[in-house]
């Protein structure tokens, strides 16, 4: 989808209010279309996968979609594939060239405890969902969720692999999920800002205001995390049932009064072209408030702080 820069101006210059209220519907539309295909493959398999590159949105495209479940008489459990990585000392664990663990690749999660999983589920037979302790970098030996699957009852498995064929293959039946910001904006047939920059912007302010990250750091991470995206996860979109663009089109405009000034005060950092480009993106839209915007925004549930909208 392509957005136009002028009409983005125009409507937040008249009617911000109503723009982020449309834009919001519109991706409220597109989770409800994303419902109505799990729905309709439900007699083929319980199981969804749900996947995208890093700051989609898959928590609260998820979440989104178990409520949308639910209106249909669906109730739907949600599962992060994050809970699946093996530990990070396990000699068999991936490397990138450097030699550092590769998070980014597939081979980072348990694939034969969560395809042997997945077909327990289908069958209707209860597992043990693992934890992953992020702060001792492994599966906690005593804390596991056990689920079994009732009759008109899904799991949604989410995470950036969930359409890997590592994963997939094992599970050809699963209804599988894309979701990503698919919309650039142009102006005058320029492109001004690129839909992967959004995802950049999304998670420099995200690790910000909820991982005590610099936009330093993120940047310095960001290399990284756009090979894994290259090698493992968009050459699988094309395999999905459907597909959810994530893009707002007021975001940037509301991501700009905290993001530019960060971006403004690097020094030394490792994409000084990268930088560049966004800001000067950056200036072509009007701010508007991001605490503004309402709760129910994808923007504020998964990416601002929680205050007073």
């Amino acid at each position: 989808m392509r957005l136009e820069l002028s009409d983005i101006n125009a409507r937040l210059n008249s009617d911000p209010a109503g723009y982020v209220a449309e834009c919001d519907a519109l991706y409220q539309r597109r989770v409800e279309e994303a419902a109505a295909v799990v729905a309709d493959r439900l007699h083929q398999s319980k199981v969804v996968l749900l996947a995208g590159p890093s700051s989609s949105g898959k928590t609260t495209t998820a979440g989104r979609v178990r409520d949308a479940l639910l209106a249909r008489g669906i109730f739907a459990h949600m599962v992060s594939l994050d809970d699946y990585y093996r530990p990070r000392f396990d000699p068999d664990f991936p490397t990138t060239r450097r030699g550092d663990p590769d998070l980014e690749a597939p081979e980072a999660l348990d694939l034969d405890l969560l395809s042997q999983h997945l077909e327990l589920l289908d069958r209707g037979s209860e597992i043990l969902i693992p934890h992953f302790d992020f702060r001792r970098q492994v599966q906690s030996p005593t804390d596991f969720q056990p689920l079994r699957l009732q009759e008109n009852e899904v799991v949604i498995f989410e995470g950036i692999h969930g359409l890997n064929p590592m994963l997939t293959q094992r599970k050809p039946e699963a209804t599988r999920i894309f979701i990503s910001t698919a919309s650039s904006v142009y102006e005058d047939d320029v492109e001004i800002f690129d839909r992967v920059w959004m995802r950049l912007l999304r998670r420099i302010v995200r690790d910000f205001n909820f991982r005590s990250s610099t936009a330093e750091e993120t940047l310095g991470m960001w290399r990284n995390v756009r090979r894994g995206e290259k090698v493992y996860i968009s050459p699988y979109k094309k395999d999905s049932h459907y597909a959810i663009d994530t893009t707002h089109g007021y975001e940037v405009a509301a991501f700009r009064p905290i993001a530019e000034p960060m971006l403004l005060e690097l020094e030394k950092h490792p994409q000084p072209k990268l930088v560049d480009l966004v800001l000067e993106g950056l200036e072509a839209f009007t701010p508007i408030d991001p605490m503004q915007l309402p709760e129910t925004s994808l923007l504020r549930q998964e990416f601002l702080p929680k205050g007073e909208g």
